[in-house]
């Protein structure tokens, strides 16, 4: 608010009367701190660079300041104007630097600054903390000039204070010094994966946390596709400073032989996508988390229920993954082309071979009706988080009609009981903008039987597997005809909790 009202009083020439002209020093350098954190893991936008320059105007101790604080200018990105990065250079004095090297296919003139800037930064690079590099729009001109400048034998590029590497859309020299030393690194490997050279990372990286990997490659050794997975498999290194892996690939073999030869025992989190398509693949899926089993499987004693999530924006692709809020290991496992009967069959295989029971909630779209009906006999999901598509209009709330007769129609089950689509589900989330309460009323009045009706069927030889009363999570109505709805909702009898949202629409 502050460097808000400190900025639009330069624009209209009024800062003499602003209160934040009349800011104590001491207070504004606090609040600059704040504003402008010199940390690893928060990115400084061109714009944080254009406010910190107008704020430089406000006042002439301001000015000093700012220029006097050597944490405003670490930072420094190739998209900063020629002049910006020599004043991030100078006035950043001796301490270490986060490189930031972006850009997208732009005309010839812009890649001869790219070219000079580089040329400054390289001048510094024993400076460094950190480097990103992000291209769009492929290999063109300017990213080849950026693979020649890490390529550089003169001078090298080397920094002691180098902590931190993301390299998309270029492949660094394996050799290269700035994969040595570090705590975090993030690739994206284009075409042929050296698989060996992804090993030999971690033995140049010791106390490396934070690992990820990103490749639409095949790895170049597919020797091992179809061999099993040995009991005790022995690893060719242990990273026992890694915390955090993401590797993020198509072919589901090549993530197997990354498990497969480093061992992760101090591993925290895990996010795996690699194309699991087929049940051999998700088979070798098993094999690649085969040292992360103890893991999984007490996150699943703390957890009790992990998540189900289909990505609309993608056929036929889910994610299985824990409770962020539980204090165990964190898992995010993506299947894609794979039917979500089949993963649930995988993830109760996967339960029952490391002795652990599952609990699923499953989020879906109202629209997905195809994959509600597929997983409505799944007794392992025990709440439904049922979402409208992405660009809701008014005519979609009918969607969650066909959801309603999938959950109030009964069924005959496999043992001849009178059952109910979802028959363990215990929770009910409806995060819709708009849709008929009395819709839901009623399908709750078809979903659970009065007792003295499923009495008198039970006296007549027909079993009931009445389904769990339901804790109701539903979007808070704003027409006040609602509200007799809401109160008939909540005394239902098969609702044992009803909960109201807020609607985000």
């Amino acid at each position: 608010m502050v460097l808000h009202t400190a900025t639009s009083a330069i624009r209209t020439r009024s800062g003499c009367s602003s209160p934040s002209y009349h800011l104590p020093v001491e207070v504004f350098a606090l609040i600059l701190k704040l504003c402008f954190p010199d940390v690893d893991h928060v990115r400084r936008e061109t714009r944080d660079m254009q406010e910190i320059y107008s704020l430089r105007l406000v006042s002439k101790s301001w000015k000093e300041l700012i220029e006097d604080t050597a944490t405003l200018w670490t930072h420094v990105s190739t998209r900063y104007p020629t002049a910006v990065i020599r004043d991030c250079l100078r006035r950043s004095n001796n301490y270490p630097l986060r490189i930031e090297i972006r850009h997208v296919q732009v005309p010839i003139h812009f890649r001869n600054a790219l070219i000079s800037r580089l040329q400054l930064l390289q001048s510094h690079s024993y400076r460094w903390r950190s480097v990103t590099y992000n291209v769009w729009n492929g290999l063109d001109l300017a990213n080849r000039h950026v693979q020649e400048f890490f390529e550089s034998p003169a001078p090298m590029l080397y920094s002691q204070a180098l902590k931190h590497v993301k390299v998309h859309g270029l492949l660094l020299p394996w050799s290269s010094s700035l994969l040595r030393g570090l705590e975090t690194l993030s690739l994206e490997v284009p075409g042929t994966v050296p698989v060996d050279e992804i090993i030999n990372l971690f033995d140049k990286n010791p106390a490396l946390k934070s690992f990820e990997l990103y490749s639409e490659g095949t790895p170049d050794s597919q020797s091992d596709q179809t061999a099993s997975w040995p009991a005790n498999p022995a690893f060719d290194i242990t990273a026992h400073s890694l915390e955090n892996v993401t590797v993020r690939t198509r072919n589901p073999h090549f993530a197997r032989q990354i498990m497969s030869r480093v061992s992760m025992p101090n591993c925290e989190s895990l996010n795996l996508s690699t194309g699991f398509a087929t049940l051999d693949d998700t088979h070798t899926l098993y094999n690649t988390l085969a040292q992360f089993v103890p893991k999984i499987k007490r996150a699943l004693s703390l957890g009790g229920r992990t998540r189900l999530i289909w990505d609309p924006e993608a056929e036929l692709t889910y994610e299985w993954c824990g409770y962020l809020e539980y204090d165990a290991f964190q898992f995010d496992l993506e299947f894609s082309g794979v039917e979500p009967d089949i993963i649930i069959e995988w993830i109760r295989n996967f339960a029952a071979v490391s002795g652990s029971q599952v609990e699923l909630e499953v989020c879906l779209v109202a629209s997905d009706m195809e994959t509600a009906q597929r997983l409505g006999g799944c007794n392992e999901i025990t709440k439904l988080d049922i979402e409208c598509q992405s660009g809701f209009t008014w005519d979609d709330a009918d969607e969650i009609t066909p959801l309603m007769d999938l959950l109030g129609d009964a069924r005959v089950d496999p043992f001849d009981n009178l059952s109910w689509a979802f028959p363990n589900l215990k929770e009910l989330s409806l995060r819709f903008p708009a849709y008929e309460l009395m819709k839901v009323f009623n399908m709750l009045s078809r979903r659970y039987l009065h007792d003295t009706y499923v009495q008198v069927m039970e006296a007549s030889g027909i079993s009931i597997h009445t389904p769990p009363k339901l804790d109701l999570w539903v979007e808070k109505p704003t027409e006040p005809a609602d509200a007799k709805i809401m109160t008939a909702l909540k005394n239902h009898w098969g609702v044992k909790n009803l909960n109201q949202m807020k609607q985000e629409f």
